[in-house]
């Protein structure tokens, strides 16, 4: 795990995402080049309170956008355990 970071969440084709705080399992820090970004992301949110864990179990549609390089990723939620799978789209 690495250091918490900002992730911006989109549900159901909002325009402006919420901002949730998410560890990340990956082997070092993710690249800052669109290009280098790994195809499949997981980790867990933290601090997600119960309304907002609703709001991503309950979506349709997740995306999340990891790092400055503003590559999205779809993302799967479960909420028993707060943890995400997410794949480059």
């Amino acid at each position: 795990m690495h250091a918490p970071q900002d992730v911006q969440v989109f549900l159901n084709n909002a325009l402006k995402p919420t901002h949730q705080l998410a560890e990340l399992e990956c082997d070092g820090p993710l690249p800052e080049a669109i290009r280098d970004m790994p195809e499949q992301v997981s980790g867990h949110f933290l601090a997600l309170d119960a309304a907002a864990a609703h709001d991503i179990e309950v979506a349709s549609k997740r995306v999340m956008i990891l790092n400055p390089t503003q590559v999205l990723y779809t993302f799967t939620f479960d909420s028993q355990s707060m943890t995400f799978s997410a794949r480059k789209r």
